[in-house]
């Protein structure tokens, strides 16, 4: 079976690795019982991290449309490979719209706080002309809250799905998305 480039490989497990601390940092950022230092700090945190993962996604992205994909494997029938695209296109509409709704998010909020990226070497810029719009804020952390709710779903579903076709149909589909083919 054929891979993925190394590149995208990388780019995969990276973004992975960020969303599983992205979602813990968000929960409990907003559901822990800590002080109001600890919570800025976290959402400061938060708030660079996703900038990261942007621009990781956007390296993801380009990389997907610059490279071909890996043929799916032939023992799939039309249906698994439109399920298969389908889920694909929700996995990245939500991981697109996860961070450009944070970033929204911040940029309207009545605080107005910058975010600093790289251990505040970069000043991320604001959204121009959403400053202090307490409506695009709620509309924002609602999409961002809904979106992280539709992702979480879709990362479930599509390792779910890795693993059915493992134990159902003997297809090692993780090895499209692994530096080892064996």
């Amino acid at each position: 079976m054929q891979r993925y480039n190394s590149f995208s490989i990388v780019l995969h497990w990276c973004i992975a690795l960020a969303l599983l601390f992205m979602f813990a940092s968000g929960l409990y950022m907003v559901n822990a019982d800590i002080s109001k230092a600890d919570q800025y700090r976290l959402f400061q945190i938060h708030k660079a991290s996703g900038v990261v993962v942007l621009w990781a996604l956007i390296l993801r992205i380009g990389t997907r449309i610059l490279t071909k994909a890996p043929a799916l494997p032939d023992s799939l029938n039309q249906q698994q490979v439109f399920k298969a695209k389908l889920g694909h296109l929700f996995l990245y509409a939500a991981l697109v719209t996860m961070p450009l709704s944070g970033w929204l998010m911040v940029s309207a909020s009545p605080f107005g706080l910058p975010t600093f990226v790289f251990f505040d070497w970069i000043k991320w810029p604001h959204i121009p002309g959403v400053a202090r719009n307490k409506t695009i804020e709620v509309l924002a952390n609602n999409v961002h809250w809904i979106t992280a709710t539709i992702l979480a779903t879709s990362i479930v579903g599509h390792i779910s799905a890795v693993i059915w076709h493992k134990k159902t149909h003997n297809i090692n589909l993780i090895s499209r998305m692994w530096w080892n083919n064996k």
